[in-house]
């Protein structure tokens, strides 16, 4: 074959193969939670509503209870979660830790908060980890330094204090550095592990078990 006629061979090649994967980007489904998703895309974690679009321009164009169908580059492309990923994705060996629902399909385990146990119940509509005051009491907080806000709750606005938590500890994953709110009185029953600390693990639903993960 020609010399010229040969890069032109390789150039049509590499043309194939890399053509539409030239933006292509790594998305895998983590977790599905009613109508919306958690997925990892590029490696930083999106929660999405059906219909709503992530910041690199992956659209969840409807959930099921088993699979979320999204839009990458004006291709479709359906992910369960016995097959999440859409595009490459490198496993590491890093702590993971396995949650079974209950009956009510809640997630709950238990946690190490600044060295005391707790037990909390996984919730991804939390933006930070939520507890009462007597669990406050228990962990040693002082409340006296902490910033006062009012939150509002199901019986109304309530008067809540923001801390910071020294460690999170589940199974193997640690996370250091954790923001938390304290209600002023018995709300809620069982502490409720956010965002604070979940938005910085990875997510992952499967086989009706929730995955926990440490990040490198």
């Amino acid at each position: 074959m020609p010399l010229k006629n040969m890069y032109r061979w390789i150039t049509a090649v590499l043309v194939a193969v890399l053509g539409n994967d030239v933006s292509a980007q790594d998305v895998r489904l983590q977790a599905i939670f009613g109508s919306s998703a958690m997925f990892e895309i590029d490696g930083r974690q999106r929660l999405l509503k059906s219909g709503a679009s992530s910041p690199e321009g992956i659209q969840l164009v409807s959930v099921t209870s088993k699979a979320a169908l999204i839009r990458i580059d004006d291709r479709e492309q359906r992910l369960t979660m016995d097959a999440p990923v859409a595009a490459s994705y490198a496993e590491v060996d890093r702590a993971e830790v396995r949650l079974t629902p209950d009956s009510r399909g809640h997630y709950s385990t238990t946690a190490w908060i600044n060295g005391r146990r707790v037990t909390v119940m996984v919730d991804t509509g939390a933006t930070s980890i939520a507890f009462n005051y007597p669990t406050a009491r228990n962990l040693g907080l002082d409340l006296s330094r902490a910033r006062p806000l009012n939150v509002s709750t199901a019986s109304g606005v309530e008067k809540a204090y923001q801390v910071q938590l020294d460690s999170v500890t589940i199974g193997g994953i640690k996370v250091h550095n954790v923001e938390a709110t304290v209600l002023g009185n018995d709300f809620p029953e069982v502490t409720l592990l956010g965002n604070s600390f979940l938005s910085r693990v990875d997510m992952q639903q499967q086989g009706g078990l929730l995955l926990l993960r440490a990040r490198n």
